[in-house]
């Protein structure tokens, strides 16, 4: 009996996928920011810090096997970092039609399946970027290693697809003046050489967007610094009824990432070392030691909302919590506002964390 095998590396396929998608898009002058962008960054940090390796150590056929297995060094692991999904933007409707027919076309040579839907005006993506443009979400699935009788292993991309319908906000570009991290500020053009850059946004909506050039260029090394060394900051400053809900759902996103960021200005932290607990706690939710669980390996999260009385929980009971807490849209009577609480029912103010931040000090 013949039988052939075909190894399949699901990582190296999908950032196979994404590149060509990339290009595709810069090639019609779509601007690519948000999540991708910082994946990029980081991921092309820690392939120098593995590049490196290779040649110190005259490491033979390292880009093959090698390079895809996370357990070998692991110090750069995250040079396989994928991005969840993709955000581009396009000025005009019709460099977003020829996108979109590229992906077609593309799909079509492997027997791919797209799906492409309208996103309602109502949806909460447009409380950050405004009624002048178009929302699509795509999908795109495809089968690997389909043959006659196995049904393949499936993949999936999604793309958020932004399109601007307006001549007064044509020169408006991601993330359209209300940036929520500084890790994602950063945008992907094509440049005049036909590949592409990676820089800052012209329309963050922080004080960058009036830096004199080596103050931005300063700034920009100090956000970059931060974000390969696993840290940024929460800076979005748009206030309205439901502010809170879509500021916790972004953190919510950010912190329960495969390879986690921590956000520095807010008024929650994990900790370093078990020294900085100075009496020891019962966690909030479940009642156990903070102390005796992170001697087994518990990650711990500091609260803050209290400056005269610091509490601790593990962090999967507080994320578990901050969930609950963040869907619940609770309304402040005063306000009228969606508001988000601690354990303690001291308010976290996400809203607020943007004057802690480098950026507004």
């Amino acid at each position: 009996m013949n039988i052939s095998t075909v190894s399949i590396n699901f990582t190296k396929e999908k950032r196979m996928l994404y590149s060509i998608i990339k290009r595709y898009g810069l090639s019609e002058n779509g601007i690519i920011y948000g999540g991708m962008v910082r994946d990029e960054i980081i991921a092309t940090h820690f392939k120098e810090l593995y590049d490196s390796y290779v040649v110190d150590n005259n490491i033979q056929n390292a880009y093959d096997d090698k390079y895809w297995d996370s357990t070998f060094h692991p110090e750069s692991n995250k040079r396989l970092i994928i991005p969840n999904d993709m955000d581009i933007y396009f000025d005009d409707k019709n460099k977003a039609e020829l996108f979109i027919n590229h992906l077609n076309a593309y799909s079509n040579q492997f027997n791919g399946n797209i799906i492409v839907r309208n996103i309602s005006r109502t949806n909460t993506v447009f409380y950050s970027i405004g009624q002048n443009f178009n929302h699509k979400k795509i999908k795109i699935i495809f089968k690997l290693g389909r043959t006659f009788v196995f049904s393949g292993i499936k993949i999936e991309l999604n793309i958020d697809l932004i399109i601007n319908n307006s001549d007064t906000s044509r020169l408006l570009e991601p993330p359209f003046n209300n940036g929520d991290f500084t890790s994602n500020l950063f945008v992907i053009v094509k440049n005049y050489s036909g590949r592409y850059d990676i820089r800052l946004s012209k329309n963050t909506g922080t004080k960058l967007d009036e830096m004199n050039y080596v103050s931005k260029k300063r700034a920009e090394m100090n956000i970059i610094n931060d974000l390969v060394n696993g840290k940024t900051e929460f800076i979005r400053t748009s206030y309205d009824i439901s502010s809170e809900y879509i500021n916790g759902m972004r953190i919510l996103k950010m912190i329960n990432r495969d390879y986690p960021i921590a956000i520095t200005n807010l008024l929650f932290r994990e900790i370093d070392n078990i020294d900085e607990i100075k009496n020891d706690q019962d966690c909030d939710i479940c009642q156990s030691s903070v102390r005796c669980d992170y001697e087994n390996d518990s990650r711990i999260v500091e609260i803050n909302t209290n400056k005269f009385s610091k509490n601790y929980m593990h962090r999967n009971c507080f994320i578990q919590y901050l969930e609950k807490e963040i869907f619940a849209k609770r309304i402040n009577d005063t306000t009228n506002c969606i508001e988000c609480r601690c354990t303690r029912r001291n308010q976290f103010n996400f809203k607020e964390s943007y004057k802690f931040s480098s950026l507004y000090k």
